[in-house]
């Protein structure tokens, strides 16, 4: 997750899902965070527009909780149950066998809130719901509470229900001329606020207007006072000519976040000819964080001298707002550091990427404190994933 702030702007930049096929000129679904706001003068209708979405998003909320509890207690409750009870269970909206994983939420969702929100939006909330359930079923439900939705929850709208989508000009209040990208979302105007836009977002939307890229399911997030539309687009594969047999060897430590080379001999004895490269440093990366941790530690210490009767919120402000330093800081140099390890192995056409002895490593820092909480590796495996599967690169990884 990349994010840049600048003059109020917040833009982010976040992988959420891919579809790749090796074989195939196949494409990827990525997701854009871009800050959008109602376009409205009428103070009394801009505020209007803003209760419609807050309300939208408390529905989407409780409709999201009701769908995972509706989803624990079907799996939890009818196996036990003989085919008469079965029969004589009645839910909101359904009974006996039309109570099904697949429709009884939607029902129940639908005859709770219809008419005071989109089935759509509805529709694709339970869609979401559904699969972070069965995700967190998979890997073992047992061991951490039933998964809850708050306000901060993306609402998902299909890309049908984004209207009027396009690129326009016109003059703020000091009369300069601007170009501004405008939708409309349930009957609501938006414009998009790009900032700077170091992450190329303007030129995106612009594809997505021109029907160069397919605009997917999207949402909407409110996070405090801002609103961002999390655009989803379904982008071509980018065509580079690699060579199969040509692979690149990294190793990831924490120290070191990547160390590789494309030498066949570093598998085996060290050889002093093979030629290595060294992505980020102990100074840069390590050393860095560190120092943001001993910056929350010292706020921590100084809280136990502030005077009391403030609340907890305003005595961890400071605590709360290195902590969110530190992610951005790791998130910006993981970001940094896989781009330029694809890159690299594009620029060798390497058609493929060996993680040495990675899985063996990852076990092992499970067992110490230090190397767990310094060395963010899954996340830095799942930015090298995506980032190869623009360019058709494979991704290995060795026990």
């Amino acid at each position: 997750m990349l994010i840049y702030r600048r003059m109020g702007v917040c833009v982010q930049q976040n992988k959420v899902t891919y579809s790749y096929k090796s074989n195939q000129q196949s494409a990827m679904v990525i997701t854009r965070k871009i800050e959008v706001f109602v376009c409205e003068d009428s103070k009394d209708l801009r505020k209007e527009y803003y209760d419609k979405i807050y309300k939208c998003r408390d529905i989407a909320v409780k409709t999201a909780n009701l769908g995972v509890s509706h989803l624990f207690m079907l799996d939890n409750t009818t196996p036990y149950l003989s085919d008469d009870d079965r029969e004589k269970l009645t839910f909101l909206g359904c009974s006996g066998k039309k109570a099904t994983k697949q429709n009884a939420p939607y029902v129940a969702a639908s005859e709770k809130f219809k008419g005071q929100a989109d089935m759509s939006m509805l529709s694709s909330v339970l869609q979401n719901v559904g699969k972070m359930y069965q995700d967190d079923k998979k890997k073992g439900m047992w061991s951490k509470s039933l998964r809850s939705y708050k306000a901060n929850m993306p609402i998902p709208f299909k890309a049908s229900c984004y209207r009027n989508l396009r690129f326009a000009d016109y003059n703020d209040k000091e009369d300069k001329p601007h170009n501004g990208c405008f939708f409309t979302l349930m009957g609501i105007p938006f414009q998009c606020k790009f900032g700077k836009d170091r992450s190329g977002n303007r030129i995106i939307m612009q594809a997505v207007v021109d029907g160069k890229y397919k605009m997917c399911t999207s949402s909407l997030q409110i996070d405090g006072k801002k609103i961002f539309l999390l655009l989803c687009v379904d982008i071509p594969k980018k065509v580079v000519k690699l060579d199969e047999s040509k692979t690149l060897y990294a190793f990831l430590g924490v120290m070191n976040p990547i160390v590789c080379t494309t030498d066949i001999k570093q598998k085996g004895d060290i050889d002093t000819d093979w030629k290595l490269w060294e992505i980020g440093t102990e100074a840069e990366f390590n050393y860095r964080r560190r120092q943001i941790q001993e910056a929350v530690k010292r706020c921590q210490v100084n809280n136990r001298y502030s005077r009391g009767g403030h609340g907890r919120f305003a005595k961890t402000k400071a605590i709360e707002r290195w902590r969110a330093v530190e992610r951005n800081y790791v998130d910006t140099k993981l970001h940094t550091y896989s781009k330029m390890l694809i890159d690299l192995a594009v620029k060798h056409k390497c058609g493929k990427i060996v993680l040495m002895n990675q899985l063996h490593r990852e076990d092992a820092a499970k067992d110490d404190k230090f190397v767990l909480r310094n060395w963010s590796y899954h996340s830095l495996r799942t930015k090298i994933d995506y980032k190869a599967k623009m360019y058709g690169i494979k991704v290995e990884v060795e026990k």
